[in-house]
């Protein structure tokens, strides 16, 4: 089943961010999760990091609780509200509405 996990960032993160980014990779490209998308939210501006959003495949809630909580950004206070809530995807990989863009 899918899961969003949706991280707001601390207002102050901008350090710890950088200052986890290498171990947080290695942990997403370590982890036996189905990482189905992945990336971090930006501000207006498009270049502020605000927090990231990850779409999983997992078993359960549980497994999705716990690859949040594993990540290093999160175990360093990177994150100030976690929220993970089911996905169903509706367009099961395709594009939602209107044609295909390349």
């Amino acid at each position: 089943m899918l899961f969003l996990i949706h991280c707001t960032q601390v207002a102050d993160g901008a350090a710890i961010r950088e200052a986890h980014y290498d171990a947080h990779r290695a942990y997403l490209k370590a982890s036996p999760v189905d990482i189905k998308l992945a990336g971090p939210m930006v501000a207006d501006d498009g270049e502020a990091r605000i927090g990231s959003v990850f779409i999983v495949g997992v078993p359960d809630r549980a497994a999705a609780e716990a690859f949040a909580a594993g990540d290093p950004f999160a175990q360093n206070g990177l994150f100030e509200r976690v929220l993970i809530t089911r996905f169903l995807d509706i367009t099961l990989g395709r594009p939602a509405f209107g044609p295909a863009k390349d």
